[in-house]
């Protein structure tokens, strides 16, 4: 049984599903007959709501996984993120325990603390990369998602661990190389390179990270205290490519972000909210660097290309 027919069998027409999500909202309709909306595949953000409020745990982006493989689309995203025009590759020809990965978004959202970051673990010995993990490739349809590249880059500098920075990377790579993924925040925590943040933080958390918080359960360790206030805003507006098709309700989403300080963990987020909001990444603030994130990708991404 494949899942589209498993979600029809098993939805009891509850309705939570389609009350917690805007775009079933819109739509009118439940995670059962989302199953034979093809027109809507490329509507689903993949925030993983329906999944976390429904009795039967039944996913809407999983349905709109299967959605999309009968039909791949944003092949442009796909031709991109195979092979990531920005990518930097490690240079380094002794081996590299640890290996820092930077992600594609991160290094040109927060170059300055990517190159601090690219200096830490020069300093013990460590080499880095910037690539894409190709998880945007897996929201088109398209398959081949697996890195032969990194696959070669852990088996030539004999690395042990891949240390990831951006949340999307950490969790869509998991058990798929060699290497054992770990966050950046635990790295840093076992080299006690985190500097305390005595603040009660407004935290957005990434899709990714929202309902297992495997990332965030490091970061709670060093901050002073968190206020969990945006339970009913599912997504930054950014998520499972939906933003183009659904524009209305990304806009909404980001929008629906009203204080004047808030925390994340991830730079895309970091982005969406940064011209209506003081926008803080944990990460820039561990390393007491702060930095304001950059809006403006193309040409950060291009420096990035040449980081040494």
């Amino acid at each position: 049984m494949n899942y589209l027919e498993h979600v029809r069998n098993e939805c009891i027409d509850c309705g939570l599903c389609t009350k917690n999500c805007p775009f079933l909202s819109k739509y009118n309709i439940n995670l059962a007959e989302y199953t034979d909306r093809n027109d809507l595949a490329f509507s689903c953000f993949e925030c993983n709501k329906c999944a976390s409020v429904c009795p039967k745990h039944l996913n809407g982006k999983y349905v709109s996984k299967a959605l999309r493989e009968k039909n791949p689309s944003y092949k442009f995203v796909k031709i991109n993120k195979d092979s990531y025009i920005f990518k930097n590759p490690p240079k380094a020809k002794e081996k590299s325990k640890d290996f820092l990965y930077l992600g594609c978004n991160f290094p040109a959202f927060y170059p300055e603390t990517s190159q601090a970051l690219i200096d830490i673990f020069k300093d013990h010995g460590f080499d880095f990369s910037i690539d894409c993990c190709r998880k945007p490739i897996a929201s088109t349809g398209y398959p081949n998602t697996h890195s032969q590249s990194l696959d070669q880059e852990i088996e030539k500098l004999d690395i042990d661990r891949i240390v990831t920075v951006c949340p999307n990377c950490y969790h869509f790579m998991q058990n798929e190389y060699k290497a054992e993924v770990i966050s950046i925040y635990d790295w840093l925590d076992e080299y006690n390179l985190i500097q305390y943040i005595d603040d009660d933080c407004n935290v957005f958390f990434p899709c990714s990270d929202r309902y297992n918080r495997k990332i965030f359960d490091t970061i709670k360790k060093n901050i002073r205290s968190y206020n969990d206030k945006y339970t009913s805003i599912n997504c930054c507006g950014s998520g499972g490519l939906a933003s183009k098709k659904e524009s209305e309700i990304a806009e909404a989403m980001t929008k629906a972000i009203k204080d004047d300080k808030v925390y994340t963990y991830c730079a895309t987020c970091s982005m969406r909210f940064a011209e209506l909001n003081e926008v803080h990444h944990f990460l820039s603030v561990f390393l007491g660097i702060d930095e304001k994130v950059k809006t403006n990708y193309l040409p950060n991404a291009l420096k990035a290309k040449f980081f040494k």
